[in-house]
């Protein structure tokens, strides 16, 4: 199971790269509207990377929970708060991405500050804190290319 969330990560993070780098932006369609930009893009990799951490959590709650342990509703928290994150970044991508941004950096000194007293690589804190600062720089750039186009 941990592979098919590493394929899934990796995907979209291949998905964000190929959206970013591509810097075009679709024409006006027949209804004289421009259908997608950048920062749409952006949004979506954003949704994706916001979606994959719910369905972690979620497989983690449901598979504790039908395998007897209760312990597994602690897994629902971090799930509810990361669809209240999709939420706002769906809504508000500018806001979400400060949020998400201002998220790393305790999460990834709280977890240095565990793997320094548990003589651990500090290189693991990255899996801890990138996530969210990539997420929250996706946010960014998409609110900025939405208020940029108002």
């Amino acid at each position: 199971m941990a592979i098919a969330f590493a394929v899934l990560a990796a995907g979209a993070v291949a998905l964000a790269i190929s959206a970013l780098a591509r810097g075009h932006r679709w024409r006006p369609g027949s209804t004289g509207v421009a259908e997608s930009t950048n920062g749409h893009w952006a949004k979506l990799a954003a949704l994706v990377l916001l979606g994959l951490g719910i369905a972690f959590y979620l497989v983690f709650a449901v598979g504790e929970i039908a395998g007897g342990d209760p312990s597994g509703v602690q897994h629902l928290l971090p799930a509810a708060v990361l669809g209240g994150l999709f939420w706002l970044g769906w809504r508000r991508p500018r806001t979400a991405g400060i949020v998400l941004l201002a998220l790393a950096v305790p999460l990834g000194a709280a977890y240095i500050a565990v793997l320094v007293v548990r003589d651990l690589p500090l290189t693991w804190a990255l899996w801890i804190a990138l996530p969210p600062a990539l997420t929250g720089w996706l946010f960014l750039r998409a609110g900025r290319d939405d208020h940029a186009h108002r």
